[in-house]
Parts: structure tokens; C-alpha cells; sequence
């Protein structure tokens, strides 16, 4: 069993490691969807997925992992005297290592925000490659470009919506009159219309950038 255990943690590891990676450099979720990314045949939701799977085999393995090495562990720990100390130099080096990783990428201090940064910018980079390239032929034989959807859509009104360039308000409330939503203006909520039609906000913006 300690064989299968530690070929599990490290395969799990591995898994966890990799899936991390994708997850780093993947697009946000909303641009995710909108492009539909795919990376080696897996989507970014099928990624989160087994990086948390991957990461409950981690934990498993670890604890049992532990449990087969206790006492190596503990004779880490013990002094020369064979008394467990926590003032011993390779417990506080490994215990101020961590405690740096955990203070520096809360309070982002340097390098650990610029190493955020630069994955933020990778995930940002696909924003631009998410306006939807697809021709759209209107009513004046205009190509109309559509816009992936903003953050948080559901708390967006239509009049943000077409400020912001994603709609064209007029044509939006003519579709929505014709869906029985007679009393929506300007100030409407996509969350609202989404609760109406019993639709998500994403199934709304495709309807109202057709």
C-alpha cells in the first residue's frame, strides 16, 4: 500500500500541476465560453473539474502519505536531545518559506505580483481575440461585429449594454416585445429578462446580438 501510495500522490501531483498551468494562462470564464476554448480537447470548465479532483487525490494520498512516514517526520522535528522542537532551522526555513508564499501573494508583493500580473495579462490577451468575427448581415446590409459579453452581465442594463457598444437598444426591446416582454425599457436588467424567459444572461445576449 505505501507503493500505491506514493505512485498516487505523485501522479496526482503531476495532474494537479498541469491542470494548474492551463487554468493560469486560460481566458476568463465568460471569454472562455464566448470562444469556446479548448485546449488538447478539454474546455476550461473540464480543467477546473480535474484540478479538483485531482487535488482531492492529492489530499488523500497525502494524508496517508504522512501517516506511512510518521515517524520519519517526526524524527525531523526532534533535537539533538530527541525532543520535538519547532526552533529547529530546517522546521523554520521550511515554516518561513511558506508563510512568505501565503503574506506575499495576499498583500501582492513583489515578485508574487508580477508573477500575477503576467498571468492576468496572458488570461487578458484572449479578450482580444473574443470579439466574434462571424458576419452578421442587418437590414442595411451592415456587417455588425459583436462584443464578447461584460463582466457580471446579469447586473447590466440594456442602456449600459448600448452605451458600451455590446447592443443596439432599439432593436433589443423590439425582440423582447416580440418574446411578451412588453414592459422592459432601458433601466432592465438582463438578470430580469434571464428570470422571465427562464434563460441564462448568456442565452439573452446571444438572442440580442443576433
Amino acid at each position: 500500500m505505501k507503493k500505491v501510495t506514493s505512485l498516487s500522490l505523485g501522479f496526482s501531483f503531476l495532474i494537479m500541476s498541469y491542470t494548474g498551468v492551463v487554468l493560469f494562462i486560460a481566458p476568463h470564464g465568460r471569454v472562455a465560453r464566448w470562444l469556446d476554448w479548448h485546449f488538447l480537447g478539454l474546455d476550461k470548465t473540464q480543467y477546473q473539474e480535474l484540478h479538483t479532483t485531482s487535488m482531492i487525490t492529492f489530499l488523500v494520498f497525502g494524508l496517508l502519505h504522512i501517516y506511512y512516514n510518521w515517524k520519519p517526520i517526526i524524527s525531523y522535528l526532534k533535537d539533538q536531545n530527541h525532543k520535538i522542537s519547532f526552533t529547529k532551522k530546517e522546521f523554520l526555513i521550511a515554516f518561513l518559506l511558506n508563510i512568505v508564499f501565503v503574506i506575499g501573494t495576499i498583500y501582492l508583493t513583489p515578485p508574487f505580483k508580477s508573477f500575477l500580473d503576467f498571468g492576468e495579462n496572458i488570461k487578458e490577451s484572449w479578450g482580444e481575440k473574443s470579439t466574434k468575427t462571424s458576419k452578421i448581415v442587418s437590414s442595411n446590409d451592415e456587417e455588425v461585429i459583436v462584443k464578447a459579453p461584460p463582466e457580471r452581465l446579469g447586473q447590466k442594463t440594456l442602456q449600459h449594454l448600448n452605451d458600451n457598444g455590446y447592443i443596439n437598444l432599439n432593436k433589443s426591446i423590439k425582440i423582447l416585445n416580440s418574446k411578451g416582454l412588453n414592459s422592459v425599457d432601458s433601466n432592465t436588467k438582463i438578470r430580469f429578462i434571464a428570470d422571465e424567459l427562464d434563460m441564462t444572461p448568456s442565452d439573452i445576449y446571444g438572442i440580442l446580438t443576433q
